[in-house]
């Protein structure tokens, strides 16, 4: 089994090669557990439906942990598992909504704050989730996974099996469509910011 000496989770697999596969996902759910968590609230914006996501991401890392090849980084390999169970996830609650609004035609009552709040960090924060979830999926993904999550271009590349400059290119033309909505939504326009 081919894996890299450099692999900032070398104990983890140390672990594995050893046979204590139980220590291995305990290592990594100490190491990564929480920011597996935030990154599914980030990308779900869904507390419960994060939670049993970030479930099922260790769950599938326990059965896959002994079979891990080492052809990329640890770290890399659990958020490629991360990633696709949050696109699973956001596509089965995309058709239980589908479903609900044929059964249900009411209004929602619209989540963004009255123009009458102050600015604060906490409306700011919610500005920018909902701006978030007005761009496309693939944008919304890169943005959070290079800024939420600090990966590397070269390393969303590998977990999203597109190329560094595609994904360069997308986060740079996300990035003033979210200034601009946010500044839509807080009522703040260029001039008034300087």
């Amino acid at each position: 089994m081919q894996r890299a000496a450099d692999d900032p989770d070398r104990d983890v697999l140390d672990f594995v090669d050893r046979g204590d596969i139980a220590a291995a996902l305990q290592r990594l759910m100490r190491r990564y557990g929480s920011v597996v968590r935030r990154h599914c609230r980030d990308a779900l914006r869904d507390g419960v439906l994060a939670d049993d996501v970030h479930q099922q991401v260790f769950i599938e890392v326990l059965r896959d942990l002994p079979r891990f090849a080492g052809r990329s980084p640890v770290r890399t390999w659990l958020f490629a598992i991360v990633r696709h169970r949050v696109l699973d996830a956001a596509k089965a609650r995309n058709r239980a909504h589908a479903l609900l609004e044929q059964i249900d035609t009411d209004d929602a009552a619209d989540p963004r704050p009255s123009a009458a709040e102050s600015i604060d960090q906490t409306r700011l924060h919610q500005a920018l989730a909902a701006s978030l979830d007005e761009l496309a999926a693939p944008a919304r993904e890169a943005v959070l996974l290079r800024y939420h999550r600090g990966f590397t271009f070269q390393q969303m590349a590998e977990l999203c099996s597109e190329r560094p400059g595609t994904l360069h290119a997308r986060v740079t033309r996300a990035l003033p469509l979210l200034r601009a909505c946010i500044e839509s939504r807080i009522g703040t326009s260029g001039a008034a910011a300087r």
